[in-house]
């Protein structure tokens, strides 16, 4: 009888964890799970809390849309903390744990740097905003930019320069770290290439927050313009210290200069300034529908910095809904993709993974970006 009463339970039992499995494999096969590791905490969660608003944005309208074949889209949002080991732990997490079809990465480069391995090996489709040139011609075939690139970016500053500036003499200060420090040896490379003098270079830390000595070094050198590769809160600083110093040369930055995050913290002291940036807010019909979908969402002017992962979800579920959720064929399906309308512009990759080569220089008046000239540069 106790026997009986045993083998009855166990049997009890199994029935028990077939059905908790059977339900949990019947919830998964309802969904596809996408990864996403911003910077919820840390030194850059400032911007990691705008790009999380732009990746729900586009989850709300693919859901709403019926998801990808029949399926919804489960975003796990990972903190990187905004470092490198960070990074690294948060991508282990949403492949080895949260077990995520795809990626929707990071936006600086040294945190690529730090995961690109990882992402080679686990062989996992994932998309950055990172611009560091190399990123992408590493011989790691699963990364895709979703912006364009330090190359671009850099020869479109150059360009801008000699032919609407007629400056000969560049003054370059740039962030220590790899964004920083690539962005200036292409600016470098090109200003000698077009003929320009950089008078004088230098580098400043991370988190830097005085630059004093760097720009009273670039004046003495004779600089007329100073071109600055570096992040959000280092190019807000610079400019206010800039103000102080009299403003002895007009100011050049790179992306994060224009971005919402830098504007807010710079406020006044941006007035006036050139950047180069990924594109102008309504410069197309999908630029203009986002921007009035962000607004009726959040009640705010949405981020160009941010809404790279906007464009990369959007992206990457047009592949899955092509190649069905295997990594390798999204792979493929990825790199076909060319001519997409997307927010930020059209896409169309290159075997690198490269998806846009075109940006625009703008003039911050009254806080906001002004398109001083669009500037198309092939990516070197």
């Amino acid at each position: 009888m106790i026997k009986r009463r045993r083998i009855l339970w166990v049997t009890f039992l199994s029935i028990m964890v077939v059905a908790v499995v059977g339900g949990g494999i019947a919830t998964a096969a309802d969904e596809i799970r996408i990864g996403f590791t911003p910077p919820v905490t840390g030194t850059h969660a400032a911007s990691g809390s705008l790009q999380v608003k732009a990746i729900k944005l586009a989850l709300k309208e693919i859901n709403a849309a019926g998801g990808v074949n029949g399926k919804k889209i489960d975003l796990r949002i990972i903190d990187n903390q905004s470092t490198n080991p960070g990074a690294l732990a948060a991508l282990q997490k949403a492949v080895d744990q949260e077990k995520v079809l795809a990626m929707i990465g990071c936006l600086y480069s040294t945190q690529v740097f730090a995961t690109s391995d990882a992402i080679k090996n686990y062989g996992i489709p994932t998309f950055i905003g990172a611009t560091n040139v190399n990123l992408t011609r590493q011989g790691n075939p699963w990364l895709f930019r979703v912006r364009p690139d330090d190359s671009v970016a850099a020869g479109a500053m150059v360009k801008y320069i000699k032919d609407d500036t007629k400056f000969t003499k560049i003054g370059l200060l740039h962030d220590s770290d790899a964004f920083g420090t690539g962005g200036a040896d292409l600016v470098e490379k090109g200003a000698k290439e077009a003929g320009l003098t950089v008078v004088k270079r230098e580098k400043c830390v991370t988190a830097a927050k005085d630059f004093t000595a760097e720009l009273l070094a670039l004046k003495n050198a004779g600089a007329q313009i100073l071109v600055f590769y570096g992040h959000q809160e280092a190019t807000a600083l610079l400019q206010r210290q800039l103000r102080q110093l009299g403003s002895p040369f007009k100011f050049l930055g790179s992306p994060s200069a224009a971005s919402k995050d830098a504007l807010n913290l710079a406020k006044e002291a941006a007035e006036g300034i050139w950047a180069v940036v990924d594109f102008v807010p309504g410069q197309s019909e999908e630029n203009k529908r986002f921007a009035e979908a962000y607004k009726k969402e959040y009640n705010e002017e949405y981020d160009n910095l941010s809404i790279w992962t906007y464009d990369g979800l959007k992206i990457l579920v047009n592949a899955i809904k092509k190649a069905g959720e295997d990594r390798g064929k999204i792979r493929e399906a990825i790199l076909a993709t060319q001519g997409y309308k997307g927010v930020q512009g059209t896409f169309s990759f290159t075997p690198n993974g490269d998806g846009l080569s075109e940006v625009s220089i703008v003039q911050i008046e009254k806080g906001q970006p002004k398109l001083l000239k669009i500037v198309n540069v092939r990516a070197k």
